[in-house]
């Protein structure tokens, strides 16, 4: 219960009142000695704006994946009244999605959508808490073969840390070595490690999404390095000018 309870605390896409609604219920589940444990719970504050469809959502997306059927829903950003606001079409209208939905996974205390957008072939990602005004469309949705990457769920999510779209590509990496645990936690043991002529260094090969490799090195940009690819590599130089340009004005 305690880490049921935690793991809901952790949320970040939940909306308190329901979070202390279902804590409530959990707690309810044990007996008076345990809810005086948890009883600090109960002075969280709003943590963050939030989607009072989620759960709505969730449970449409379930029904679509185990039907096969798509989806079309409204995306949404945060505007600077710290509101949900859906993407808008050229002509001034909420932009509506058409997505072939495969997979959900929770991920940095957020709830992602793995699916295709209709028009492509490729996989893309989708924030569960941005989705708004979702219905299930008649349609089947694409079968994953017909893509042009297959979904393997714990190999997908090893190489996307940051669940950013994308292809994964090889990474080469010079790391201090005291960083296995980091690595370990961010990429799983799906890497390879070699000797590095500096003391104290070693380098290792991941597969990873290169944008979010990128924010990755710039994250332990202390500690890390990329060898390659040259491309990757030249990202994290201008990111890193750009900052030392500001810092230093």
């Amino acid at each position: 219960l305690r880490l049921l309870i935690d793991s809901l605390l952790f949320s970040k896409h939940i909306p308190y009142s329901q979070c202390k609604e279902l804590i409530e219920k959990l707690e309810g589940l044990s007996n008076k000695y345990f809810k005086a444990k948890v009883k600090h719970i109960r002075n969280l504050p709003e943590k963050m704006p939030n989607n009072k469809q989620i759960f709505y959502v969730i449970e449409i997306l379930d029904e679509a994946i185990s039907k096969g059927k798509k989806v079309e829903f409204c995306y949404n950003d945060f505007g600077t009244d710290k509101k949900l606001h859906p993407r808008m079409s050229s002509n001034g209208k909420p932009r509506r999605y058409i997505i072939n939905p495969y997979q959900m996974a929770a991920t940095n205390g957020r709830y992602y959508l793995i699916a295709n957008y209709d028009k492509y072939d490729n996989i893309s990602h989708y924030r569960v808490d941005r989705i708004s005004d979702i219905v299930i469309l008649d349609e089947p949705s694409k079968k994953q073969k017909d893509l042009s990457e297959a979904i393997n769920l714990p190999k997908h999510m090893a190489e996307h840390i940051y669940m950013f779209s994308g292809p994964s590509v090889r990474v080469r990496l010079r790391v201090h070595d005291y960083m296995m645990n980091e690595l370990i936690d961010w990429f799983g043991k799906d890497f390879k490690i070699y000797p590095s002529a500096q003391e104290g260094m070693m380098e290792i090969v991941v597969r990873c999404n290169e944008k979010a490799m990128l924010y990755w090195a710039l994250q332990y940009g202390k500690y890390v390095e990329v060898l390659e690819p040259a491309g990757l590599r030249e990202e994290v130089r201008t990111a890193v000018t750009n900052m030392y340009e500001k810092y230093n004005a």
